[in-house]
């Protein structure tokens, strides 16, 4: 027989799925609870116990909740009552029992008021009452919010906190995952950037300007600079009016300062993953592109990325030669193996090697001498 208890959880675990029911129109009710633990002479004592607390919460018993359905059963040669059913008659009994009737009228009211305002909506508000209730209090909020995409077309020319909507400066990024959910689906898909995560450039937003450094590694290119290092914004950077032979993206900052010198050629310091903005940089179409990156999966991610945009694009110091000849200062790194389609053969089985083996190399383990005689002529 079911304990007051087990009865408890069991109700309980379906909540918002049966609440996503009742939202649709549909209903389980009356909705039997299995209970079907076998009562017999040998565990008569055990649930002669729990039998008195079980009817006490019933609807017999308190007017809501449960409803038991009683049976006679022989046991140890005398006729007793044991449950036979027990089943929620209503919905409103179902929510009393649990505890959550409160809960279920804020997902009402907040169905109710966002497909109200966002008709769109209201399939979705049925499918997910879970994120209803958690957002109960900002909902009057997310929907200024939403109005405003809907009735603005992108480009939008302010920063994320200058948008002229009345909300707290940090409110959208402290709730971009549920607007993002419903601009999705509200907006015309031509004013989403369905390719873009960041929710800035997801939606056209504007963003700050980004800043990459280059160093001369030549000092015939300096002129053109006004400096030996410099960092830029992204913008100025394109359209610098040079063509350097060679460029060399480094991941690391004190490899990228002290890199050897090169003829006509520049370095760039793109630390880790802000790599891919250098996709904004045009005369790097033009140039012989040179990346080079810690010899791990991160690393390989990043040359991968790079060659999206750049195909001409060659690794540098990022094969199995270089591995083998700084292993000893490899440490474990673990890894998710992803499909990296734009290396080549060779690149592929070290990612692959490093990704099984779970190892790293940073590529400051690699000597100044080493590096100085692997350059490319």
């Amino acid at each position: 027989m079911i304990t007051a208890k087990e009865l408890l959880e069991k109700a309980e675990r379906p909540f918002f799925k049966i609440v996503s029911s009742q939202l649709k129109g549909e209903t389980i009710f009356p909705w039997i609870i299995p209970s079907n633990k076998k009562i017999n002479g040998s565990n008569y004592s055990e649930w002669k116990n729990d039998l008195l607390p079980l009817h006490q919460q019933s609807k017999e018993a308190k007017g809501k909740g449960y409803t038991i359905e009683w049976k006679e059963k022989s046991i140890n040669g005398s006729r007793q009552s044991v449950p036979a059913k027990i089943y929620f008659e209503t919905f409103e009994d179902y929510l009393h029992f649990i505890g959550r009737t409160e809960d279920y009228h804020k997902i009402k009211d907040s169905q109710n008021i966002l497909a109200a305002a966002l008709p769109t909506l209201r399939e979705w508000t049925v499918n997910n009452p879970a994120l209803l209730l958690t957002h109960y209090d900002t909902w009057p909020d997310i929907i200024q919010v939403c109005n405003y995409f809907l009735t603005n077309e992108p480009p939008h020319n302010f920063y994320i906190r200058e948008l002229p909507i009345p909300v707290h400066s940090k409110f959208i990024e402290g709730n971009s995952t549920i607007l993002r959910k419903l601009l999705d689906i509200i907006l015309p898909p031509d004013w989403i950037n369905v390719n873009e995560n960041d929710f800035v450039l997801r939606y056209s937003l504007k963003k700050p300007n980004v800043h990459t450094q280059i160093r001369v590694l030549d000092d015939e290119l300096k002129p053109v600079l006004g400096y030996e290092e410099c960092s830029l914004p992204l913008d100025d950077a394109a359209w610098l009016k040079w063509l350097p032979e060679k460029v060399f993206i480094i991941e690391n900052q004190v490899c990228y300062l002290t890199f050897p010198k090169v003829k006509n050629a520049v370095a760039i310091f793109g630390e880790g993953f802000k790599s891919r903005l250098s996709k904004h940089i045009p005369w790097l179409e033009k140039t012989n592109l040179f990346c080079w990156f810690d010899l791990d999966a991160a690393g390989f991610e990043i040359l991968n990325m790079i060659r999206q945009h750049y195909p001409n694009a060659q690794s540098l110091l990022m094969n199995k030669d270089t591995f083998e000849s700084f292993k000893e200062f490899s440490v474990e790194n673990k890894y998710r193996k992803k499909e990296l389609s734009f290396l080549n053969r060779e690149e592929r089985l070290l990612y692959q090697h490093l990704t099984e083996k779970n190892k790293r190399l940073e590529q400051e383990r690699i000597s100044q001498a080493y590096v100085q005689k692997n350059l490319p002529q």
